[in-house]
């Protein structure tokens, strides 16, 4: 019984325990936003390919959205890795900032310098003075992460930049990258400007069934995992399920499977080992599925329990009380039952 199985709560102050029995070179499931762990399925790969073009052919302003834990900042990360020296880069983490905050950030990256005093206007003006003397040489890209984050004025602001351009090219890429609310934000009247300047909008996907053994197997060969180690298909199932196939819940859950795996003595990981990680796991639960169960068999069930009982209540009323013709009645009651459950 899972009450009686032995505790397996990983420490954080040291390496996880299960390395040494399934040689790994270290663990394949850490939340941190490691390119060389990226899977890319198909909606990662066509972002990527979207972001990469529009930074080559120098667009101007994109934007990257997706669900919290899919993979944005990681996607981000192997985008700056991808394009390495061939590009100057500003990487942006915390937004929170005033537009002025934000231009001083840029520069600040850039190494451009400026006066502390230095007005919101005379940023811009030694930012486009900067880009001017490097248009020809590498360009400079803007990564914004968290951008849902960014104060409306500050987003006003950052419209002023796509100004910075000659008659051929735009000056500076500027990616927004963020959640769902990010779209809301940018599709407010006062900030319409800012939304007919985004040349390129890739949004990420969950992961499907497949993505999700792909994405597994993907992070345990990276980690040094050579076919000793696997999960059942069951097991990534249940993996699938209960993290709604977000990437970093599978995390979560996977690295606590491993440790029951590593319990068991298992080198093949079930769907025992993912329950018990279930269990570990904070804010995740079989019993409660992340997705939404919706018009679920059960839920019909109780509609059509419910609906016999009245319509079998209703119908006696009806012949012992009214005299009814019982054919149609039954015929009538038959109907309404077939559209309580469709």
């Amino acid at each position: 019984m899972l009450e009686s199985s032995p505790s397996f709560v990983p420490d954080p102050a040291n390496d996880r325990v299960y390395l040494g029995l399934y040689q790994l070179k270290e663990p394949p499931f850490t939340i941190t936003p490691d390119p060389e762990y990226l899977y890319l399925s198909n909606t990662h790969q066509s972002a990527l390919e979207k972001i990469l073009y529009g930074i080559r052919t120098r667009l101007g302003f994109m934007m990257l959205t997706g669900e919290v834990g899919t993979g944005k900042t990681t996607l981000c990360r192997h985008i700056l890795d991808t394009l390495g020296a061939t590009i100057r880069t500003v990487y942006i983490i915390n937004p929170s900032l005033s537009g002025t905050e934000l231009l001083g950030s840029i520069l600040d990256d850039l190494e451009i310098p400026y006066g502390a005093e230095a007005s919101k206007k005379e940023r811009i003006e030694q930012l486009n003075h900067f880009l001017l003397n490097c248009e020809n040489d590498r360009p400079v890209v803007v990564i914004i992460d968290d951008a849902q984050t960014m104060p409306v004025e500050t987003l006003e602001d950052l419209r002023l930049l796509s100004n910075l351009e000659t008659d051929k090219i735009k000056l500076l890429q500027v990616l927004l990258v963020g959640q769902p609310e990010l779209v809301e934000m940018i599709g407010k009247a006062e900030l319409r400007q800012l939304r007919q300047r985004i040349a390129l909008h890739s949004r990420l996907e969950l992961l499907d069934r497949r993505d999700a053994e792909e994405y597994i197997s993907r992070r345990l060969y990276a980690s040094g995992n050579r076919g000793r180690l696997k999960f059942s298909s069951q097991a990534v199932a249940l993996v699938h399920k209960q993290s709604g196939g977000i990437p970093r819940l599978m995390n979560r859950i996977c690295d606590y499977a491993l440790m029951a795996g590593y319990v068991d003595n298992l080198y093949t990981i079930g769907p025992d080992q993912v329950r018990r990680a279930l269990k570990e796991t904070a804010g995740l639960s079989i019993e409660a599925p992340l997705e939404p169960i919706g018009r679920s068999v059960l839920g019909k069930g109780m509609l059509f329990a419910a609906g016999t009982v009245l319509g079998l209540t209703f119908f006696y009323l009806l012949v012992i009380w009214g005299g009814f013709d019982t054919n149609a009645l039954l015929i009538r009651m038959g109907s309404a039952l077939v559209s309580i459950l469709d």
